[in-house]
């Protein structure tokens, strides 16, 4: 077994690789992306390795670190963001030791780049990862929720209100930064740099703002596909149900096995007034449906402001775990960190 740098023609293996390791317990959801690399240019001289086998030649496993820059502390440091850690289902013999090597060889990609900490979020569950992670001297941070809101029902019943909510498709890019930095800047793992205008030309759909409270759409259903492989025996009982009463009532989309689902990720929440959120939600809704959209997703630390009136809406919480491992002599970052929407 040896590890180097993955190319574009391991491309195919990769995803196959995605395919085979879905996401969640009783709701199954599997990753689909065309370009198994689109995660990794999204940073500047990123890494990606791959373990592969000697006579056999099958990718063991993979991993990435994406570079950024951020402060911690007040101080800018360059980190790396863990990625696309995964191993190959169909491969298990010696499974750990093909994960530990690949930290090894990351570690080593790592220090050539003068990095100064590695962090990366972990689901819960996952304890394989987080094992090998402790055993590297990582330390758990804080714990981060995404709540998956579903989109069938009205968040304000305020016509007038939801119809003030200004939509725009493009922002200034220096402008915007000064925002969030004055409302994000003193948290830990805020970005240095504003987000390069092609990530947010692909990605962005725009920014809803009611007053002076706002937030973004974050929108990759044109290159990732959230597949559904498994949904628990009730979805299943009450999908026809709900499907039968969806010609007179606004109800919930329960997907069949199979099916894709489509999700909006809101990021970047500025919430000055607390019922400003249920306006700006109402109108970011109204957009999706028009869109053809099921779900709306956002990350959020349990401190983080229009917490409790996002959780209650939420059908779906995944919690994950960020973990800090410092290269150099650092202070270990203050929760709740800030969280970048380009990491996912």
């Amino acid at each position: 077994m040896y590890v180097r740098a993955a190319t574009a023609e391991d491309n195919a293996r990769l995803i196959a690789i995605e395919q085979l390791t879905p996401q969640g317990d009783q709701i199954k959801l599997v990753s689909e992306r065309q370009d198994y690399f689109i995660r990794a240019k999204k940073f500047k001289d990123p890494i990606l390795l791959v373990a592969e086998d000697d006579s056999r030649r099958d990718i063991l496993g993979v991993m990435g670190v994406g570079p950024v820059t951020v402060r911690l502390r007040g101080e800018v440091v360059r980190g790396g963001l863990i990625f696309d850690w995964r191993s190959n289902p169909l491969t298990q013999t010696g499974l750990p030791r093909h994960m530990l090597r690949l930290w090894q060889a990351v570690q080593k990609e790592i220090k050539s780049q003068e990095l100064d900490f590695i962090f990366g979020y972990v689901k819960e569950d996952n304890e394989r990862s987080v094992g090998i992670l402790r055993k590297y001297g990582a330390k758990q941070v804080e714990s981060k929720e995404f709540l998956t809101m579903p989109v069938h029902a009205r968040f304000s019943k305020d016509p007038i209100r939801v119809s003030k909510v200004e939509f725009g498709k493009a922002v200034d890019a220096v402008q915007e930064h000064t925002l969030l930095k004055r409302s994000f800047g003193n948290q830990d793992f805020f970005l240095e740099m504003p987000r390069s205008a092609q990530m947010k030309e692909l990605y962005m759909f725009g920014k809803f703002s009611y007053g002076n409270s706002s937030l973004k759409v974050w929108d990759t259903n044109a290159d990732y596909t959230q597949r559904v492989l498994n949904m628990p025996l009730l979805y299943k009982v009450a999908r026809p149900i709900l499907g039968a009463g969806s010609k007179f009532l606004s109800v919930p989309h329960i997907p069949n096995i199979g099916d894709a689902i489509r999700v909006w990720q809101l990021y970047d929440l500025i919430i000055d007034q607390p019922e400003d959120l249920f306006h700006i939600l109402e109108r970011v809704r109204q957009a999706a449906r028009e869109n053809n959209v099921h779900y709306l997703v956002t990350c959020m630390n349990a401190k983080d402001r229009g917490y409790g009136q996002i959780a209650k809406k939420a059908w779906v919480r995944l919690k994950y775990h960020l973990f800090f491992i410092p290269i150099n002599d650092l202070p270990i970052p203050e929760a709740p960190t800030y969280f970048d929407v380009t990491y996912l």
